[in-house]
């Protein structure tokens, strides 16, 4: 007759193993969620890229935005404002020299600003002021715009063909996974001991 070995749960235990579980779920989705950030893929496809000129640069585009009006370009920056008015949105951008992968290098100095319009839909968790935002699209009429200082200056405006923003941060972790006692040695008991522990380690 076969023998049945059945483990009794000790007392607290399916607590501390389900509170274990939780937090390597939120570990995992954490990195789902952060991988993106690690390993961020270029916002364009190839096809896109090639469409555009990389050859110009915004330093061109803001001293002689009316000579390059119809010319494809490929900017980023960092979101200052966003206006939505029915389909279009309109969007004022800090710029930052575009890194290898076509992001905002926000490391090196900026040269200006810039406004995106464009009749993409923005969803609102995603396009938001501080948000790194990049755009492929076609050099229009500049415009003027209000300073803080009160001075109007001229800025270049790109219509947009595709327009990609950072992914929102992922959400805080749950309190009941930041308990300290999870990770405090004098939790752990006979019965969760690992094969080659050595007994009285904690």
């Amino acid at each position: 007759m076969s023998e049945k070995v059945q483990r009794q749960t000790a007392p607290g235990e399916s607590g501390i193993l389900s509170r274990i579980g939780r937090g390597a779920l939120w570990t995992c989705t954490l990195a789902l969620l952060g991988g993106c950030g690690l390993f961020d893929s270029p916002p364009f496809s190839r096809q896109e890229v090639h469409w555009a000129d990389r050859a110009i640069l915004f330093r061109e585009v803001v001293h002689h935005p009316q000579a390059l009006e119809g010319q494809h370009v490929i900017l980023g920056g960092k979101i200052l404002s966003i206006t939505r008015k029915g389909l279009v949105s309109t969007i004022v951008v800090k710029e930052y020299p575009l890194g290898k992968e076509l992001h905002p290098d926000t490391s090196k100095p900026s040269l200006g600003v810039f406004e995106i319009v464009t009749d993409e839909f923005l969803p609102k968790d995603r396009y938001q002021p501080g948000r790194k935002v990049e755009v492929i699209g076609t050099v229009i009429r500049p415009v003027w715009l209000n300073t803080a200082g009160g001075r109007k200056t001229r800025v270049p405006v790109i219509r947009g063909r595709h327009v990609h923003a950072s992914s929102p941060p992922p959400p805080p972790m749950p309190m009941d996974m930041m308990d300290p006692g999870m990770m405090d040695p004098g939790m752990m008991y006979p019965g969760m001991m690992y094969p080659g522990m050595m007994p009285g380690f904690f």
